[in-house]
């Protein structure tokens, strides 16, 4: 999966120290310590999804190494402005932070518009937490071959027709069909639902031909072989399905779009404070028992390559707000 975890940094102690002049001035007090009480982590969508979980599990590491409770705080609503929103006018004292991810940091703001803050320019990135792919899944009974050519030539032969699922108009499944679609060089017709479990049941009794939809979510379809995964959006293969080819190599340049998530903190933050939150949070994600989960769960470690974190979050911004344009997505 390409967006490369950043390398271990060493942890950033900071303090204001006492200034005294020749004069004998009186020295300045030191700064409190950070952290000296609780910081609350927001998530700003419903409890059990892969942004709750890794969350959580960055909250119990977060708390170990900074000594303080990291409270989890779901605030859900919006497609994740709500939450986003009170963290971007929360104090900018390292105490408030938000984890989410291209949803927020990439989607909403060509998508509705005019919102209540920036999500470009009211936030700073401490660290990223992991990714999950997106898998392209067909379904048996819409399609009698559920394979990667037979639904590219269904959709050449019969353009406008086919129907696609997605978990929300502007949702990160419907742009990433959308992104498919452009590139394949085919027309379908999207159908939006409420949210994931009514588009898989939808995909799997046939009343729509495809879904991208994570792959913790489309696995189960596909061993019941009620859907096939034929593809996914990430550059490489996933472990779970060795022998699905990534959309990538299959002949699709922009597929390489997985869902990654971030923590954040209000864009005024100290950049001392920023830089031990940031250190703290790389001890966590690059533990043992952290990947062990992330693994169960189906997900990675974010790659970046040579690039820094502000040039992965500026292409994704670039990425999605043309996704938006070019789809004419409107706000479910």
């Amino acid at each position: 999966m390409t967006i490369a975890a950043s390398p271990r940094r060493s942890l950033i102690l900071f303090g204001a120290a006492a200034i005294g002049s020749a004069r004998g001035a009186r020295a300045q007090p030191a700064a409190p310590r950070f952290p000296s009480r609780p910081i609350r982590l927001v998530v700003p969508f419903a409890p059990g999804g892969i942004t709750d979980i890794l969350a959580r599990a960055a909250a119990e590491g977060l708390a170990r190494e900074l000594g303080q409770p990291v409270v989890v705080d779901n605030r859900a609503g919006a497609g994740g402005n709500v939450g986003s929103e009170a963290v971007a006018k929360a104090a900018p004292d390292g105490y408030t932070l938000l984890a989410v991810g291209p949803a927020v940091m990439g989607i909403s703001k060509p998508l509705y518009g005019r919102l209540n803050y920036d999500p470009d320019a009211d936030f700073v990135p401490v660290g990223l937490l992991g990714a999950q792919a997106n898998v392209l899944m067909v379904s048996r009974r819409a399609l009698p071959e559920p394979t990667l050519p037979a639904l590219l030539a269904a959709a050449r032969a019969r353009p406008g027709e086919l129907a696609f699922a997605s978990s929300g108009s502007g949702s990160l499944t419907h742009l990433t069909a959308e992104l498919f679609a452009a590139d394949a060089g085919v027309r379908m017709v999207h159908v939006p639902y409420r949210g994931s479990p009514p588009a898989l049941s939808d995909l799997a009794s046939g009343q729509v031909v495809m879904l991208f939809d994570a792959l913790t979510t489309a696995l189960p379809l596909h061993q019941g072989d009620l859907a096939r995964i034929v593809g996914v959006a990430t550059r490489e293969r996933q472990a779970d399905l060795p022998d699905v080819p990534s959309l990538v190599e299959a002949g699709f340049p922009s597929l390489d779009v997985p869902n990654w998530f971030g923590v954040f903190a209000p864009a005024a933050t100290p950049g001392p404070i920023v830089a031990r939150l940031a250190a703290a949070l790389a001890e966590v994600t690059e533990s043992d028992s952290y990947r062990a989960l992330m693994r169960a769960r189906s997900a990675q470690p974010v790659t970046l390559g040579s690039r820094s974190l502000d040039a992965f979050l500026a292409a994704e911004r670039v990425r999605w707000a043309d996704a938006v344009r070019s789809s004419g997505a409107q706000p479910g």
